[in-house]
């Protein structure tokens, strides 16, 4: 099933005032939530400012005092099924391309298995440079990095190389049909995704512990990543690549 919250879009002009007020108009998405890729669903929810603990049976997931709420779209499924993986360049769902044409920016939650490397890595892609960007310096700043002395606690984060199998930027890629036409696609480690939940087998197990390890860096890095690409800037990032 999908779920999902797609508000106005903002009024936009240049008023010549020295100073610039955020454009609160990024997207979050999960296309493979649920039981295909577990955890993106509630890491969805969390970063766009809902309560992650609420299940598909409520109306609307509860707005969290003291974060932006932002549109959103996920699938979850109930079983992971390979049917159900639709790839990014394939999704065709009307809303999920409302929220996306909605919004100036976008960020998609994937999970994916690395063929190599530390268990803990995020493989950002995309067309929106500036926007991965900002998402590498945001996560080395919330203490997702490389860590020589301790494999548990050290996080591997990548910019994908243009020839990478997940660097994210087709133009068909449901991320990338923002109004800028541009967008971040961020691939997280299931050794990553699983120490941000106490028990990570099954939705309801998922939503009841979620925010363990990396949870509270992650998402906290997503959210100041997204204000600050909001208000215009670049942040410098690490030029690794894959």
């Amino acid at each position: 099933m999908r779920r999902f919250r797609c508000g106005g879009q903002p009024e936009l002009g240049d008023n010549l005032r020295s100073s610039s007020m955020a454009v609160r108009s990024t997207a979050i998405l999960a296309p493979h939530g649920g039981a295909i890729e577990a955890g993106t669903s509630e890491l969805c929810l969390a970063i766009a400012g809902y309560s992650h603990k609420e299940g598909p049976a409520a109306a609307m997931p509860s707005a969290v005092p003291g974060l932006v709420q932002r549109d959103y779209w996920m699938f979850e499924a109930l079983v992971n099924n390979e049917a159900l993986h639709i790839t990014s360049t394939l999704c065709d769902d009307p809303a999920a391309l409302a929220v996306c044409t909605n919004n100036l920016y976008a960020v998609s939650l994937h999970g994916f298995s690395p063929k190599k490397g530390p268990k803990n890595q995020i493989l950002i892609g995309g067309r929106d440079r500036r926007l991965m960007e900002n998402l590498a310096w945001a996560f080395d700043k919330h203490g997702l990095k490389p860590l020589s002395d301790n494999d548990d606690l050290s996080v591997t984060v990548t910019l994908a190389a243009a020839d990478s199998e997940l660097n994210g930027d087709d133009v068909r890629n449901f991320v990338n049909r923002t109004r800028t036409g541009a967008g971040a696609q961020l691939e997280i480690s299931t050794e990553l995704r699983r120490s941000m939940f106490g028990t990570f087998d099954g939705a309801e197990n998922r939503r009841a512990t979620a925010g363990t390890g990396f949870w509270n860096g992650f998402t906290n890095a997503v959210r100041e990543a997204i204000d600050v690409h909001e208000l215009g800037l670049a942040k410098p990032a690490p030029s690794t690549s894959v």
